[in-house]
């Protein structure tokens, strides 16, 4: 008993801080100030603005290994009592079943959350890229002249569904962000296209 003990002290001792990048709670980021950047078409250089997205997943890879290491413990106590019993090997088993439930459904979970979308912004395109749980890619472009950002409300599959309009197809983006973050976004991504369209106007 004592050592399990240890051994759960000594892995909650071992579990690295969270970064301030992620307790800031924030699930999106841009690559600079879009005040600060600097626009250029697209077969000129590389994109003056970068918006990243990605889903956030409250279990991290370090904590998703303490917990199962924790409950792994945990579970072995009870199993002490019934040392050379004729029902050891039953709940052995039972627990064991258990386990696999809890890190089945841990792991699936922690996948769904693995979704990340890229959006590059140059004064003549856009392009959205957007990376699956699964690894599979999808990819959309327009020009940002002729993009419409919207924000629905109440009759889209999120409160605040998020949209982007442009080359015959419309787009969602970020839909795993919270109602709150959405409208933000929105508004920062209509003063990004702005700059990016106001710089290829004075070219």
């Amino acid at each position: 008993m004592e050592s399990a003990i240890n051994l759960i002290k000594t892995l909650w001792r071992r579990e690295k801080p969270r970064s301030k990048e992620y307790c800031s709670g924030m699930p999106y980021h841009w690559s600079k100030l879009p005040s600060s950047a600097d626009f250029v078409a697209k077969e000129v250089g590389e994109a003056g603005l970068c918006l990243y997205l990605s889903a956030h997943n409250s279990l991290t890879p370090s904590g998703f290994v303490k917990f199962i290491s924790i409950t792994s413990v945990m579970m072995l106590i009870p199993i002490f009592a019934f040392l050379g019993h004729v029902f050891l090997w039953i709940i052995a088993g039972t627990l064991g079943l258990t386990l696999l439930a809890v890190w089945t459904a841990l792991t699936a979970s922690w996948r769904r959350g693995k979704v990340s979308e890229v959006l590059e912004i140059w004064t003549d395109q856009v392009r959205l890229k957007r990376t699956n749980p699964d690894g599979s890619i999808q990819e959309w472009d327009a020009n940002p002249y002729w993009t419409e950002i919207s924000i629905i409300k109440k009759d889209g599959p999120v409160p605040n569904y998020l949209t982007l309009r442009g080359n015959g197809r419309t787009v969602e983006l970020g839909s795993f962000l919270s109602e709150d973050e959405r409208p933000i976004v929105a508004n920062e991504l209509r003063n990004a296209f702005s700059a990016a369209i106001g710089k290829a106007q004075r070219i």
